[in-house]
């Protein structure tokens, strides 16, 4: 009785969230750039530390799961040529995801933003993958020593499947659609103006090429970072297998990690990066994916 009302919550919660994102995102389609200027604050020292962490739990959930998923090999009753083939296959995508992760925390719209040196700066990546991958993966790998949860391979799986959807999204709509951000719209650009999230901008490879503008400033639509934070609606569910004091508190988790996500899409749209409607659609996919994950 007590999980059908935890899975009745979950299903409320995941329909209040989707009303409230497909809400913003029809205020964002009428109101996008008279919201952007109003708010608009590029130099805000406090918000850019804030966005600085809202991509990097993706990757770090990303290893300590896999961490889970190595120990859950390492105890399986799987012949041994196998066990060391999945255990191979887990450390290879530990550090590729490490490394990914900690990429995302350098770059220019996290702490690059702060300290440009270590934008795209492949030695500071390595040693932030470095200090962070191991102690990630331990922690995923004693968290999932003392579960005992069944299904605890399978949830994670599944989670890993819509992870996997929510980030291929993100990089293929972003390559449709490349929509100016608002930061580089406010530059006077001739050619760069505010256009609707629904219209695709043309001629972006030309500004590019041309103008020497990074690529990445045509890529508002939809929020990267709205998608990752979002995430951990997902990501934050998970922690209710892996830790027995979290147990059936999935909807809490669920709802903070809805907090989290609107956070740091505010950030997004301050500093100039998006516009309402790109965080907003952003979320409206995740929220989607967690309709299903909350059935696991």
């Amino acid at each position: 009785m007590k999980k059908n009302g935890e899975f009745n919550k979950l299903i409320i919660l995941n329909f209040l969230m989707l009303i409230f994102f497909i809400s913003m995102l029809l205020l964002g389609t009428f109101n996008d750039e008279a919201i952007s200027k109003t708010l608009y604050s590029p130099d805000n020292l406090s918000l850019k530390l804030i966005t600085a962490i809202g991509a990097y739990p993706f990757f770090a959930f990303c290893v300590v799961f896999s961490g889970s998923l190595f120990e859950r090999t390492l105890h399986s009753n799987t012949g041994k040529g196998l066990k060391i083939f999945l255990s191979i296959l887990l450390v290879i995508f530990i550090i590729f995801i490490g490394f990914i992760g900690s990429g995302t925390l350098a770059e220019r719209d996290s702490l690059g933003s702060i300290f440009p040196n270590m934008d795209r700066n492949i030695p500071v990546i390595v040693v932030i993958s470095l200090v962070t991958v191991f102690p990630l993966c331990y922690l995923g790998y004693r968290l999932a020593k003392k579960s005992d949860d069944p299904k605890l391979v399978k949830r994670i799986l599944c989670l890993f499947i819509l992870l996997a959807i929510a980030y291929a999204s993100l990089q293929v709509l972003k390559g449709v659609f490349n929509r100016p951000r608002y930061r580089l719209v406010v530059t006077g650009q001739d050619g760069i103006g505010f256009i609707p999230w629904y219209e695709r901008f043309t001629g972006a490879s030309e500004y590019i090429e041309s103008y020497g503008i990074n690529k990445g400033e045509f890529r508002s639509f939809p929020s990267g970072h709205s998608i990752l934070s979002a995430s951990m609606i997902l990501c934050f569910q998970t922690l209710s297998w892996l830790c027995p004091k979290l147990k059936n508190k999935r909807f809490l988790l669920a709802f903070l990690g809805f907090l989290f996500s609107v956070i740091i899409m505010l950030t997004r749209i301050i500093l100039g990066a998006h516009y309402l409607s790109d965080v907003s659609f952003g979320a409206i996919i995740v929220v989607i994916l967690s309709f299903c994950y909350s059935i696991k």
